[in-house]
């Protein structure tokens, strides 16, 4: 980088010198507001890209999994959070996953007269369990709801790479259907 690059704002507003023919040519970037307010599902997906991309990596031997760990759970966190949000019509800044995930089966069942698969309620129950706020992956902290003060996340957990990946592709199925449907 040259001292220009760093004198220049970081963020700016666009002109035609940023219009490019593709996603693949240059000038590469992000676009934050106006056209890059991207609806609820799709920034969900851009979570769960960025996660795969993220898993893509660590299964090929490009980066330790210990080194992305806590990345790779918060973005599959926050694109579940997101999606059951999407799927309910959701517009609150709440992060808790038990209770969407509740309404959510509330939802279907109204709707559909079906109920959730059992898996599917317990994998979500249990990422609500470890990661009650939004903050266990992001920050290795949870809050204590006794002392209302920021500890470690509690217990000791283990999840399988490649079986995470399939139940966030197996959870991004249904909810994609349910929001669909």
């Amino acid at each position: 980088m040259d001292m220009s690059e760093r004198e220049q704002p970081l963020f700016r507003e666009p002109d035609e010198t940023l219009e490019r023919p593709d996603a693949w040519s240059e000038p590469k970037g992000f676009l934050i507001g106006g056209w890059g307010n991207w609806p609820r599902r799709d920034l969900a997906q851009q979570y769960y890209d960025a996660a795969t991309v993220l898993v893509e990596a660590i299964k090929s031997g490009d980066w330790e999994d210990y080194r992305l760990a806590n990345p790779v759970l918060y973005l599959y966190r926050h694109f579940l959070e997101l999606m059951l949000k999407d799927v309910l019509r959701d517009q609150s800044s709440e992060h808790n996953i038990d209770g969407l995930t509740e309404r959510l089966e509330v939802f279907v069942y109204e709707r559909h007269g079906l109920r959730l698969p059992p898996w599917m309620v317990e994998r979500l129950h249990k990422l609500a369990e470890i990661d009650p706020g939004s903050t266990a992956f992001r920050y290795a902290e949870v809050r204590d709801k006794e002392s209302k003060e920021f500890v470690p996340v509690p217990g000791e957990f283990h999840a399988n790479l490649h079986q995470l990946q399939s139940v966030m592709k197996a959870l991004r199925q249904i909810l994609i259907r349910l929001d669909d449907a």
